[in-house]
């Protein structure tokens, strides 16, 4: 492989990185408050940003699905948009909840509530919708 290729590879990991981290560590902090109010223990600060990262990773094919499906029940005609849009919204938080729960079980440093985990997965899939509509309206898309 050539070396401009190696380096444009890396330098594209990092700026992925660079973006991705922040957004990472501030749904960690955000989520862990909201957690902690429904009793969300943990051990260290390391283990909640741990947490939210194998969470996030195990939950990324799931919220292509999550978000896949019902577009194309919309396009197939078997659903309205309201339709979709609600569709969406119940897929992203259940698949949210699945990855938080397997998350919190092969963790031994993290205990979390159900009701932790249910609002922080709908506050979760809320945004996903707002953002998703508005890079549908950017984009022009239906």
């Amino acid at each position: 492989m050539k070396k401009s290729k190696i380096l444009s590879i890396l330098a594209g990991a990092a700026l992925f990185l660079a973006v991705a981290l922040p957004i990472l560590f501030l749904e960690a902090v955000v989520g862990g408050f909201i957690m902690k109010q429904f009793g969300f223990q943990y051990d260290s600060m390391k283990a909640v940003f741990l947490f939210f990262l194998i969470a996030a990773i195990v939950d990324a094919p799931f919220e292509i699905l999550a978000e896949a499906f019902p577009k194309a029940m919309e396009s197939l005609g078997w659903v309205r948009r309201s339709g979709r849009l609600f569709l969406w919204f119940v897929l992203d938080m259940v698949f949210d909840m699945a990855a938080f729960a397997m998350t919190d079980h092969f963790m031994d440093s993290i205990r979390v509530d159900v009701v932790g985990i249910v609002l922080v997965s709908a506050l979760s899939s809320g945004i996903s919708i707002l953002l998703g509509r508005k890079e549908e309206g950017a984009s022009g898309e239906k």
